[in-house]
């Protein structure tokens, strides 16, 4: 009976341990934990195909994330505070660093004290510790999951050089890709008077992140295990996105979500950057301000369910369609070449859009010269509806086109008619020699009736 009772206290000693050992770091959005009020909200019911609606103070945008159009919005142009939606422009600065090769995603990083002191100690962390050795690839994981503070800042540090230097890189950034209404103040989103940014904004910057593949790996992590460092043991945490799973709330999971970061501050309000990839459409949320978990949550699920309700995707072109042809120069053989798209362009539009539709404008030169090889970009050709670009994509050559053996003569003509000089010299020789033989033949032809006359002349004089 003791040998049972001591086995059964070891099987549950043995459980609480594993429970301690995987529950996760507590991490607390910027400086201040959700309730449970926030997370059972009653939702506002929507009847299909109605836009959302968002309540006072709240902003929010809706756009395709393949174009960055505009197919809903709410205030989003209003100046808010980001909070930690922060992070996705200080990932997006780290991947762009790992792309030029100053930094790789293995790269060590040793955590130092100007990291991590004078940090806010209530705001979100993954409990880095001073000396502590972390792979870039899961400081981007601490901060990006659990939106750690010391995480973002870490990496700010170790890509930009010293916190300052990075904040400068992120406002540059910001103007690069059009941010009108932004300015950064710190790598992670802690609350600042000059920090803000606008739902429209960071739409763009969370579009312009989601094109790194590494980042839409971590975003949509719905959990994750950060393996032991020289310092620390296994940390797990659970993503604080809701659109994920159930793992963290019970009644936020959206089919097809892929990411990608919340926010909170007591003056941000709750924040919701999002995506969704259903139906070959993908489109980027983001939902600023909310006054609980739900109202973020539950407005990017109002829009979502309203750019499915509304718009459809179409394929106006396929890989491989012959589009244009354009004229080849010196070549051998025929002159002309058609044109194929490189690769299908499959467009967000309304409802009831059919592919005809829109149109298609092709951005080429006037001609081109031989040789040409297969796959050769040659221009671009726009999809347009009602005069706004939907996409883009490259015109490539389907084959090759040989030199011409006579290629320098024909370049050196090309060359005299591709001149103004020469070619108005060779109009005036052409008018010339029309001119002179018009007038040759106009003399010749006069020549020959005076020469009758003297004939008709003659004999009636005989």
């Amino acid at each position: 009976m003791k040998n049972s009772s001591k086995t059964i206290l070891s099987y549950i000693l043995v459980f609480i341990l594993s429970f301690c050992y995987v529950t996760p770091i507590v991490a607390v959005e910027d400086d201040s934990s959700e309730t449970e009020t926030d997370v059972i909200a009653e939702k506002k019911v929507r009847k299909e195909g109605e836009a959302p609606t968002f309540n006072d103070g709240e902003t929010a945008i809706l756009i395709d994330a393949g174009n960055g159009s505009v197919l809903f919005e709410k205030d989003s142009n209003k100046r808010m505070y980001p909070a930690s939606t922060t992070k996705i422009m200080t990932a997006l600065l780290a991947f762009e660093a790992i792309e030029r090769g100053e930094i790789s995603l293995t790269s060590e990083i040793e955590i130092t004290s100007e990291m991590i002191d004078g940090l806010d100690p209530t705001g979100s962390t993954m409990s880095l510790k001073v000396g502590e050795i972390v792979s870039l690839e899961n400081l981007l994981k601490g901060m990006l999951i659990p939106s750690g503070n010391d995480a973002a800042c870490s990496i700010a540090t170790a890509v930009g050089k010293s916190i300052a230097t990075f904040v400068d890189m992120m406002n540059a950034k910001a103007q690069e890709l059009g941010c009108v209404d932004t300015h950064f103040a710190n790598p992670d989103g802690l609350h600042d008077d000059n920090h803000y940014t606008t739902a429209a904004d960071m739409a763009k910057i969370a579009r312009a992140a989601m094109q790194h593949y590494d980042f839409r790996n971590i975003v949509d992590c719905v959990h994750i295990k950060i393996p032991p460092t020289n310092m620390s043991p296994e940390r797990y945490y659970i993503n604080t996105n809701g659109l994920l799973s159930t793992m963290r709330y019970p009644n936020f999971a959206y089919k097809g979500a892929t990411g990608i970061k919340t926010g909170f501050t007591q003056k941000a309000g709750n924040c919701l950057v999002s995506s969704v990839k259903r139906d070959g459409m993908e489109f980027i949320g983001v939902v600023y301000g909310g006054k609980d978990v739900a109202n973020s949550h539950n407005g990017t699920i109002n829009m979502f369910n309203y750019g499915f309700e509304k718009f459809t995707s179409i394929t106006p072109v396929s890989k491989g369609d012959m589009l244009y042809d354009i004229k080849v120069k010196q070549s051998s053989g025929s002159d002309k070449l058609a044109l194929s798209a490189k690769f299908s362009a499959t467009v967000i539009v309304p409802k009831g859009t059919s592919p005809d539709d829109v149109k298609l404008e092709p951005k080429i030169p006037d001609s081109i010269t031989a040789p040409v090889n297969a796959g050769d970009i040659i221009g671009t050709m726009s999809v347009t509806l009602n005069g706004q670009e939907l996409s883009s994509f490259d015109l490539i050559a389907p084959t090759s086109v040989k030199r011409s053996f006579f290629w320098p003569v024909m370049a050196v003509g090309d060359f005299l008619w591709g001149n103004k000089v020469t070619r108005t010299i060779i109009y005036l020789i052409i008018i010339a020699a029309v001119t002179f033989i018009f007038v040759f033949i106009i003399a010749m032809y006069n020549n020959i009736k005076r020469a009758k006359r003297r004939r008709k002349n003659r004999q009636r004089k005989k």
